[in-house]
């Protein structure tokens, strides 16, 4: 007779046959990390390297696919009652609107049964189950099925992981079917070599064409900015940590603003994506999407980010990383200027292990301004931060891309705007909430450069960032407006003292020889900003005025 307490076993064959995914080889449910090791190595799909950390090569693609993500168009779908027209805010290639392309039912049903053929022809496939959100309002199950042992890692070690116990009767609210070997024709339309389609009516993403890891977290991030909304719960595309005094902050940004390393300062609560749910009970209304960190190591050093260096180590995965004999060079970015690590959030010993605070005191929009002309911090009106989170401000630099040579304007709504389906209104309007339930100060913090750009211009260092971080966060610079002057260009209140920050970089025109040309570059910069708004939509006249207005 069978022993009554055997563990419950499920063939895991059972959990990819509702995609009619015929696996040339075994089946892994959840497998450990030195089972993935294994995998990843002896099939040639990835290395270790001296710091333990299992690295993999993305190449062509070492960044998102921006131009290659579409929601599946369906005019039948509803949602909550309501078409897709109703919410989405489609993007219109022919605008330069690239973000919520639409694409016909027809072409996606053929990509998809080629992501299929790809998973059966691999060989082994792994199923990571693990879950988005951290209340039972805002948990989202996730199923990752990919035939790629180091992404199967990287979904393990970013989405939470479940219990045991958690594993029986488990269902997924969100499938992500990666095969970066199938690939679409040029007649399929998508801009590329690699396609990232999101069928909303039926909650399941495709991936082809790229092993960037980044693409299998962002479509979950988009799935949460889709549902959760519709929920009356913001959404952000931001970090957030606590002090030594309990006070917590958000810190929002684009790619490459120091998100990540900035909201390791303190006690880390999150670092890209984060839940705000204004009903929740007090220690919980901001709350980490995931179980993880994906970080950027370009310059990376331990004496500045301790945190994210000591990180990397076995159990972590790196991406596109320049390395000798396994030993690396983060400060070698030929293979990539985006460079990347993840690991689970219990990697950083400073995190809090409940990844949930309070309502934040403070929101920092974190910008790197390329122009030099933005001040390290500002403070913010309500209807300025609102003015600064629709536009979603920061810079590309030079070497990024080819072809670009001076600083490029960079303008992505809500700091995120690819990853945000839904019409604008519906997230400003959450955040209004937030601010005014809670009266919730937002600063503006530049992360980015100082003075004419020139050879060598140093990027603002992290740590007067992390002093300006930590300073907004628990509420130590002086607020008596005497310690305040105002910006008429920008529009915004700069600080002329912040505890552990040289008073003289607080002033942009510090750094500028030229004083004339200070000016000029930053009129040039506040008329960029009210192009950038005006192109948007159902934007009030209050927040427009509260902007940057180019002075004479």
């Amino acid at each position: 007779m069978p022993a009554t307490n055997a563990p419950m076993f499920t063939d895991a064959r059972a959990l990819i046959a509702p995609f009619d995914i015929n696996p040339a080889g075994l089946v892994y449910r959840n497998p450990n990390i030195e089972t993935l090791y294994q995998a990843a190595v002896q099939r040639g799909q990835a290395e270790v390297l001296a710091n333990g950390a299992l690295h993999v090569s993305t190449l062509p693609f070492v960044g998102r696919a921006a131009k290659s993500a579409f929601l599946v168009n369906d005019p039948d779908a509803l949602i909550d009652g309501q078409p897709l027209d109703a919410l989405i805010d489609w993007g219109n290639p022919s605008k330069g609107e690239w973000d919520n392309l639409p694409m016909a039912p027809k072409v996606y049903h053929k990509l998809r049964a080629r992501v299929i053929e790809a998973l059966s022809q691999i060989g082994d496939l792994y199923v990571i189950d693990g879950f988005s959100g951290r209340t039972e309002r805002t948990r989202l199950n996730v199923r990752v099925i990919t035939g790629h042992a180091q992404a199967a890692l990287f979904s393990r070690q970013i989405f939470n992981r479940l219990d045991a116990d958690e594993l029986s009767g488990f269902e997924p609210g969100w499938t992500v079917l990666q095969a970066p070997e199938a690939k679409p024709d040029p007649e399929d339309g998508t801009n590329g070599g690699a396609f990232i389609i999101t069928d909303l009516a039926n909650r399941l993403t495709i991936i082809g064409g790229t092993k960037y890891n980044g693409q299998i977290k962002k479509s979950i991030f988009a799935a949460q900015n889709f549902l959760l909304p519709l929920k009356g719960i913001l959404t952000m595309h931001a970090g957030a940590s606590e002090g030594t005094t309990g006070l917590s902050a958000i810190h929002a940004g684009l790619s490459g603003t120091g998100k990540t390393t900035l909201s390791n300062t303190g006690y880390p609560v999150a670092d890209d994506q984060i839940v705000i749910d204004l009903d929740a009970v007090e220690d919980e209304v901001v709350s980490n999407m995931e179980g993880g960190q994906y970080a950027k190591t370009e310059h990376l050093r331990r004496e500045k980010e301790p945190e994210t260096y000591d990180a990397i180590r076995y159990g972590a995965t790196l991406e596109n990383i320049y390395h000798v004999d396994g030993v690396v060079d983060y400060d070698n970015t030929s293979l990539s200027a985006n460079g990347r690590t993840g690991y689970p959030l219990d990697f950083v010993s400073t995190a809090k292990p409940s990844g949930m605070t309070r309502a934040p005191a403070n929101i920092t929009f974190l910008t790197a301004d390329g122009f030099g002309v933005l001040p390290p911090v500002a403070r913010l009106s309500v209807e300025a931060g609102k003015f600064h989170f629709a536009c979603g401000f920061t810079s590309k630099m030079p070497g990024t891309e080819e072809g670009v040579t001076e600083a490029i304007p960079t303008f992505s709504a809500f700091f995120g705007k690819p990853f945000m389906p839904l019409k604008p209104v519906i997230y400003m309007d959450l955040l209004a909430a937030l601010m005014e339930k809670h009266n919730t100060q937002v600063w503006l913090v530049n992360t980015g450069w100082l003075g004419a750009a020139r050879p060598g211009r140093e990027r603002v260092d992290i740590l007067t960032s992390k002093a300006i971080i930590n300073a907004i966060r628990d509420g130590q610079i002086d607020d008596a407006p005497e310690n305040f002057v105002h910006d008429p260009i920008f529009n915004l209140d700069v600080p002329k003292a912040v505890p552990g920050v040289d008073g003289d970089l607080l002033d942009p025109k510090n750094a500028w020889a030229d004083q004339a040309a200070y000016r000029a570059t930053a009129n040039k910069l506040a008329g960029i900003f009210q192009n950038a708004i005006a192109k948007l939509n159902d934007i009030p006249a209050s927040v427009i005025a509260a902007g940057p207005k180019p002075q004479g």
